[in-house]
């Protein structure tokens, strides 16, 4: 069958429209859509290859994962689509193919750290990393760096960046460094873990620090082929990972067929609970956490129980916070400390600390290999106080511990899976744990188990034995424990961690992480999803989210009969089942969502597609074309909320299954908001439209088409100006828009917020939109109040609404994404197809850069910048070129929240507010006077204005005069004397304030004239 999701052969990324935008997938980012076709292993057949069946070129051969990337454009991934299946109509994929995923893409995720993870007492053994080689796989090494001068041996590009393997991003210099910078430019200072080891320099992140999966595992291949002792990765996805995705699965292939070890960040996705991504989660991983210079785990370090079977991970933990390391030459990323280095936060930089002990036990013991390495650099860890295993595995490297230690334990970790209740007739779990001395005399070693359950009292003596208290294990050889697990003893239910402590005559212990989860109360719920044919079907999603607990359960199995092991509890269920796929002839989809599902036993539930029904409203005048439709469910819940919201077009495939549960009326809401038109028989729509809100409290209700009056709504009368010929302007729907001028009639659920939009399309691509224009922050209409609002009123140029910090500084990073084309009204703000984009930074008068997104990366220290953009536009008449120059000061921004806004910069614009009539046209030959006001962005540092000018030209920009003003303060008005005859004008126009902050701006074609 076709399982979309949980089933494992498509990518569930796939089907996450909101991830595929935020990855840059989307159709505007991007024409093609990269996968992963991974291959059966030892398949033989006489079919055509389905890739090549399809035309798509292969891009690069993965074989560890027995893989290839495609790179399918997206014209013809319906081709490449039909070809991967095994048969027209029958679910399942081509013979030889076992799964298609998204090559999806991934992210860069001393003085002190050094000597807390004990390297200096290594360096005083002789242990120093040399002879060992480390791979340092990321945004690339800067070579230049008197710290990493002879250091990289080999490099190599996978991203296919300009600036070939070196390091722009200053991601890849920093974790180099770590692992062996030798400290040359800071006088020894900050020098790396193992200063002697050598680097392999693997570029799978690009210039701006991301990259694609098989970008990564290709470097992988590459590194274990160039023999490497072992592997650093400080990247990783951004979901969580059962261990089996491909990145899990390249690094358990790579680390069996050879003797390498992958150090792998476990993530900066903490403190959340199974949070650990993939290739953190593989098996062979060494993963690593983060802590602090007192060993506190860090806020942001991801935890374990891993996803799927609640195994121990991260395996290690190390300094991660504060990291100061290598700057890369032109990186300011962190927070610089000077020109040779930068402070940083993550895991990215913890793991980088254990592949330098890493690197020192590798030279230390070149017979070692990676599941060695792996072994003894846990068993030699440092607890932290207070820490589970499923937060900091063994606890934080030592390298003073691990290159005397000559005891270790295989394997490294013991986790027992999670043990079904209820628990009288549990079957022990026997493993048997090896210990192996490296040394020329036997050691005979303690034994002793501290495992803690859910509360943190210890477990019952008899939940965790062994079958010996001590054991010796020969010279230069190995002895076996075994250790049983009980879990049918009188114990609470829930997670069970600790340690299998091994301590030996000289009080050196190995210490190996134990887990088991002890199941709660749990029951079976067997569900069965029938289509819109009365079949079971294999499309369709469910989740059932808990309503005690921030936990959520995604079950799937493509025979359309799923069971799934629920602790008792009651959860909220929201699925959908789909009949047909989009594009083709029939194609419907139900939704459904069950407010309150208790789960006291064992239990069966069905639910019928054909039970859907169709949802909307009636109103007073025909309108029955669905322009924009969002169908939401909320549910309350113990820890907080959850809710689903699904948007499209007119939506006539979808349906909504009343609820057959309910939940109390404030913690359950069903809402439907829809915008309706009325076609007029001739391609278009009559000049009004419905904007109707509804709700259902408690479940969704019986009746979905609940009857509206036109006397239970608000009325806004709407004026579209025309910016050209043929222009039409409508809802972001191409399907419903009126030809401009045009005065529409709207109508207004009352009392709740809107947030308003007209997109503007043309006649040349009549489907993809110009131009758009919204309102900033939402508006709010009364019942019985007639409101006017105008649209597409010139002059469009640049505007600072309230809502987005538009011009602004994080950290040291300037980012400038103004609204440029915005027509007159305050609280708009606009987007508009462009024929070019520029943006131009100078610091205290010297260029610093030109960049095409509006992102700079500047110095710490305080300076005066100018900040200039302009940009082109031909599919409108007006505002053809738009530019804007800023001056302000500023400085170094600390951020609390890396991932919040960034602190608004003290930017203006000059807002021009004339009375133009529908063809944004002002009459020729005459004095014209309008106003004009000053726009300040908010949050920001201003002064008192000092100075306004304007200048008006009519030939396009070639000649200007100055334009006289009267007024004061923000607001003023500008008084000009039109020529005779058509044609535009062109505004230029200048204002400063008391604290030195400034604005330039000029707008070619700002109105006409006739």
């Amino acid at each position: 069958m076709e399982p979309p999701v949980a089933a494992g052969t498509l990518d569930r990324r796939l089907f996450n429209v909101s991830k595929l935008v935020e990855f840059g997938y989307d159709d505007r980012s991007r024409q093609d859509i990269p996968l992963i076709v991974t291959r059966t292993a030892g398949t033989r057949t006489t079919a055509p290859d389905p890739v090549a069946a399809a035309g798509v070129p292969v891009d690069r051969h993965l074989p560890s994962v027995r893989g290839e990337t495609v790179r399918a454009k997206k014209d013809v991934a319906g081709r490449l689509w039909s070809a991967l299946r095994s048969a027209p109509g029958v679910h399942g994929l081509a013979a030889g193919i076992s799964r298609v995923a998204l090559d999806g893409p991934v992210r860069a995720s001393l003085d002190r750290s050094v000597p807390q993870v004990g390297a200096p007492a290594a360096w005083q053994a002789g242990h120093t990393g040399q002879g060992a080689t480390v791979a340092v796989l990321d945004t690339g090494i800067d070579p230049t760096h008197p710290d990493l001068a002879d250091a990289v041996v080999g490099s190599r590009d996978f991203t296919g960046s300009e600036s070939g393997a070196t390091d722009r991003a200053g991601h890849g210099t920093h974790v180099a460094s770590i692992i062996t910078g030798s400290g040359a430019a800071s006088g020894g200072r900050y020098a790396g873990v193992a200063p002697d080891a050598r680097l392999l320099n693997g570029k799978v992140l690009g210039d701006h620090g991301g990259g694609l999966e098989s970008d990564v595992i290709a470097g992988m291949e590459w590194a274990v082929a160039e023999g490497a002792d072992a592997v650093n990765l400080s990247l990783g996805s951004s979901f969580p990972s059962d261990g089996t995705e491909a990145l899990d699965e390249a690094v358990n292939r790579l680390s069996a067929a050879s003797d390498v070890l992958f150090v792998v960040s476990a993530g900066n996705s903490g403190p959340a609970q199974g949070s650990i991504a993939s290739p953190g989660a593989a098996d062979a991983a060494l993963t690593v956490g983060a802590v602090s210079a007192r060993d506190e785990l860090a806020e942001f370090s991801s935890r374990g129980p891993r996803l799927g079977d609640s195994a121990i991970k991260p395996d290690i933990t190390a300094p991660g916070v504060d990291i100061v390391a290598a700057r890369a030459d032109g990186s300011d990323r962190g927070t610089p400390v000077d020109d040779r280095y930068t402070s940083l936060s993550g895991t990215s930089m913890a793991a980088p600390h254990v592949a330098g002990v890493a690197a020192i036990l590798a030279g230390q013991r070149p017979e070692l290999g990676g599941e060695d390495l792996k072994s003894i650099l846990m068993g030699t860890a440092v607890p932290g106080d207070g820490l589970t295993v499923y937060a900091q595995g063994a606890g934080r490297v030592d390298a003073a511990r691990a290159v005397g230690q000559g005891v270790y334990a295989q394997p490294a970790t013991v986790s027992n899976g999670i043990a079904r209740w209820p628990h009288q007739d549990d079957t022990p779990i026997e493993r048997t744990v090896t210990y192996r001395n490296v040394t020329d005399a036997p050691v005979t070693l303690a034994l002793a188990v501290d495992v803690r359950g859910p509360s943190g009292a210890a477990a019952p003596a008899a939940m965790f034995t062994m079958d010996s208290s001590q054991v010796t294990v020969p010279a230069r050889g190995s002895a076996p424990v075994r250790l049983v697990t009980d879990t049918s003893v009188s114990a609470p239910d829930g997670v069970y961690g600790g340690v299998l402590v091994a301590t030996g005559p000289d009080g050196r212990a190995v210490r190996t992480p134990v887990g088991v989860v002890r199941e709660v109360e749990s029951y079976d719920v067997t569900m069965t999803f029938l289509d819109h044919d009365g079949e079971p079907t294999a499309n369709y999603l469910s989740t059932l989210t808990d309503l005690a607990n921030p936990t959520a359960h995604h079950p799937y199995d493509p025979s359309g009969s799923v069971v799934v092991r629920l602790p008792k509890g009651q959860y909220c269920l929201s699925a959908s089942i789909q009949t047909g796929s989009r594009g083709e002839d029939r194609f419907l989809d139900t939704l459904v969502s069950e407010p309150t599902v208790p789960v006291v036993g064992d239990m069966a539930l069905t639910f019928d597609a054909r039970e859907g029904k169709q949802f909307g409203a009636i109103v007073d005048r025909p309108a029955t074309q669905r322009v924009l439709t969002d169908v939401g469910f909320g549910r309350q819940t113990a820890w907080g909320g959850s809710s689903e919201i699904l948007s499209g077009w007119d939506m006539a495939h979808l349906r909504v299954r009343p609820s057959a549960t309910r939940a109390p009326d404030d913690e359950f809401e069903f809402r439907v908001r829809t915008t309706l038109a009325a076609p007029d028989g001739s391609g278009g729509v009559h000049p009004y439209l419905y904007n109707i809100q509804w709700s259902g409290y408690g479940r969704v209700p019986a009746d979905l088409t609940p009857r509206v009056r036109d006397r239970e709504l608000a009325v806004v009368h709407t004026e579209l100006a025309a910016t050209g010929a043929d222009k039409k302007v409508g809802k972001d729907n191409p399907l419903v828009a009126f030809p401009t001028p045009a005065r529409i009639t709207e109508y207004f659920t009352p009392d709740i917020p809107w947030h308003r939009e007209w997109v503007q399309y043309g006649p040349d691509d009549p489907e993809w939109p110009e131009a758009g224009l919204y309102t900033s922050t939402p508006r709010t209409f009364h019942l019985g109040q007639r409101v006017t609002e105008r649209w597409y009123a010139g002059v469009f140029g640049p505007a600072f609404p309230v809502r987005d910090t538009w011009v602004g500084r994080k950290e040291n990073t300037i980012a400038a994404q103004p609204p440029l084309f915005v027509d007159q009204a305050p609280d708009r703000f606009g987007r508009s197809r462009v024929d070019g984009f520029r943006a131009t930074l100078y610091r205290d008068g010297q260029r610093i850069g030109e960049s095409d997104d509006g992102y700079f990366d500047v110095p710490a220290d305080p300076a005066t910048y100018r900040l200039e953009v302009e940009s082109t536009r031909s599919t409108v008449e007006l505002s053809t070129r738009v530019s804007s120059a800023w001056t302000f000061r500023s400085e170094h921004v600390a951020v609390e929240d890396p991932k919040g806004p960034a602190s608004p910069l003290p930017v203006m614009a000059i807002r021009f507010a004339p009375k133009l009539d529908d063809h944004n046209r002002a009459p020729a030959g005459s004095r014209f006077s309008f106003p004009i006001y000053v726009q300040r962005q908010e949050g920001a540092r201003h002064g008192t204005l000092t100075n306004v000018t304007v200048q008006a030209s009519y030939d396009d920009g070639a000649t200007w005069g100055p334009v006289p003003l009267s007024g004061e303060g923000l607001n003023r008005t500008a008084h000009l004397m039109h020529p005779t005859g058509q044609g535009f004008v062109s505004l230029k126009a200048s204002a400063t304030d008391s604290a030195g902050n400034g604005v330039e701006q000029t707008i070619i074609r700002a109105y006409a004239v006739e």
